[in-house]
């Protein structure tokens, strides 16, 4: 073999120092956590596949009254009633949307009911503008619905219980001679020009007969106190299938407003710093963030595997509890500090007494009076350490555990082997 051949192959040939562990790529060591990780992907697929029907299955009407619900207190009974007599029902869930539609139909009575108080004045104001007084159909109208809605009306308190009311022989109001009578029930108006049904027998506030539960004011506003004539578990007693057909069926549409929390005035207060901000912030923090992943990928990935190297520390008992004690100095933990010395202190009397490991409290104070010839009370108060809240007295208990020892040793040095004192 000549010496070029001998080179050549001591060339290509690997030597033991060229080796060592491979360093994984960004690809494998990607795949390797994806092995790792694709359970929970998995899981949190499952869940959200889970929760999103219920993310977007929209929630039930449950306010009183709503057109659309099925439940004792809304109103889907006597709103297909209305349409199976060719009237057709707009319902109105803001203010906008209720201004809109009454021009859009200028005829088309307007149901108005705010059982919450959402719509402030500004917006009864606004309605009032825009809707005239003889389309005002009010449910149950509180004391600000009223001075807007209908100034001539005043509250006269809730209808005292009983059977039921009847029409009154004064009454003026076609459909509530057609009604003839209504259970006892909502509450109670007074208007001494309006023409008024169902006279309330007598309330706190007036005397028999002068607050009526159904009233039209001389501008033509209805005003009904009971909201019970248009929900569904009361729409068919008595004269109520009536009432609401009448004050609603004058035209061939019907505008159905409840303010909801859209018409609550909220204050918008000082910007905030997200509105501050110009627009390229938000495009030029995401682009960081994308960076920041691709650079915690890039230089978080491992360079070989893990070394594990023995570090031989010791750490001597006596450093560790100064340690401690600084800690428990410093953070004022005068009690804990307090129970660390009593804990060792029985630990030393189990020993000493031969009560063995985890010898109780009560058999330890019973052994170290018996053999000391000491009060078992005595020697339970020095054992105690729970008032300990001070420096000075943690220094006290400390030395009373101390001095507990200490004869218990003596007597333990001049007792003979079975423990009997001479």
């Amino acid at each position: 073999m000549s010496p070029t051949t001998s080179t050549s192959t001591l060339a290509d040939t690997p030597t033991s120092a060229s080796t060592g562990p491979a360093v994984p790529s960004t690809a494998q060591a990607l795949g390797q956590w994806w092995r790792k990780a694709w359970i929970w992907f998995v899981l949190a697929a499952l869940l959200v596949l889970v929760t999103l029907p219920s993310v977007f299955r929209q929630s039930p009407d449950d306010r009183q009254l709503s057109p659309v619900s099925a439940a004792p207190q809304g109103a889907q009974a006597v709103v297909r009633v209305l349409q199976g007599h060719g009237i057709t029902v707009h319902p109105a869930d803001s203010l906008d949307d209720a201004v809109a539609l009454a021009d859009e139909h200028p005829e088309a009575p307007v149901l108005f009911h705010d059982a919450n108080g959402h719509l402030p004045a500004a917006g009864l104001d606004q309605l009032a503008a825009a809707v005239s007084a003889d389309r005002r159909v009010l449910v149950e109208p509180d004391f600000q619905t009223l001075q807007r809605l209908a100034p001539s009306v005043s509250q006269a308190g809730q209808v005292p219980d009983g059977d039921r009311l009847g029409s009154g022989g004064r009454c003026r109001i076609a459909m509530g001679r057609e009604a003839q009578s209504v259970p006892a029930a909502g509450r109670a108006y007074r208007d001494a020009d309006a023409s008024a049904c169902f006279p309330v027998p007598e309330t706190a506030s007036g005397p028999s007969g002068s607050a009526h539960t159904v009233l039209e004011t001389s501008e033509g506003t209805v005003v009904l106190g009971n909201h019970g004539v248009f929900s569904n578990e009361a729409a068919g007693q008595d004269g109520h299938p009536v009432l609401s057909l009448w004050s609603l069926g004058q035209s061939t549409d019907v505008v159905w407003y409840l303010p909801g929390l859209s018409d609550v005035a909220v204050d918008p207060g000082p910007p905030t710093t997200d509105q501050l901000l110009p627009d390229w912030v938000r495009p030029a923090g995401v682009w960081l963030i994308i960076c920041l992943v691709v650079l915690m990928l890039w230089r978080g990935r491992r360079h070989g595997p893990l070394a594990v190297e023995p570090l031989p520390v010791v750490v001597p008992a006596s450093e560790t509890a100064v340690g401690r004690a600084r800690l428990y100095e410093r953070f004022g933990h005068h009690g804990a500090a307090a129970r660390s010395l009593r804990a060792a202190t029985l630990v030393r009397l189990s020993r000493a007494l031969s009560l063995g490991h985890g010898a109780p409290v009560e058999a330890i104070v019973s052994a170290a009076a018996r053999l000391t010839g000491r009060d078992p009370a005595r020697v339970a108060a020095e054992l105690d350490v729970e008032r300990v809240g001070s420096s000075r007295e943690l220094v006290a208990a400390g030395r009373r555990l101390q001095q507990l020892e200490e004869t218990v040793q003596a007597a333990l040095t001049t007792s003979d082997p079975d423990g009997r004192t001479p």
